[in-house]
């Protein structure tokens, strides 16, 4: 089991993608990677960078105190699980969290709004880097979130927001 913990000033981020690095313990807690955080670059193809980042260091498991809806479906999909801790817990304590199951995100709607995603126009066809857009020119995958499932007769899946803690 590889751990991503998302860190800034040596505690956990308070925001996922906004993290200042991202370290990789092993289920020894033993620090086995640790790596700037490319997200902080901004912008969709940053947020993906982040996510093929922990996808190649192995990462089963990722520490978070906020998320947004739209990278949480994308760890989700990828079969990452997602525990939410708080960033007051120490590292020791933010590990052992790792295999407590209570603390996981199991759908995206667990995640905080994505709001300024939106205010950019969004990915695809409406968002190119030099118009003013999120920057993805819109490479990215379908969200989660756009996606219909058939159960609900392609009505499209909404989500109340939030929950806070």
């Amino acid at each position: 089991m590889i751990i991503a913990v998302p860190l800034s000033r040596d505690r956990l981020a308070g925001h996922f993608t906004k993290a200042k690095e991202i370290a990789f313990y092993n289920e020894q807690q033993q620090l086995v990677a640790r790596f700037a955080n490319p997200a902080l670059a901004g912008g969709c193809s940053a947020k993906k960078a982040m996510l093929n980042l922990i996808k190649a260091q192995g990462a089963t498991v990722v520490l978070v105190e906020e998320i947004g809806q739209r990278i949480l479906g994308k760890l989700l999909a990828a079969g990452i699980s997602v525990s939410q801790c708080s960033r007051k817990m120490t590292l020791v304590d933010l590990l052992a969290a790792a295999t407590d199951l209570s603390r996981r995100l199991v759908d995206a709607s667990q995640g905080r709004e994505c709001l300024n995603h939106e205010k950019k126009g969004g990915c695809g066809g409406g968002c190119g880097g030099s118009t003013g857009g999120c920057g993805c020119s819109g490479d990215s995958e379908p969200s989660v979130l756009s996606q219909t499932a058939p159960e609900f007769n392609d009505k499209p899946v909404t989500f109340a927001g939030f929950r806070p803690c």
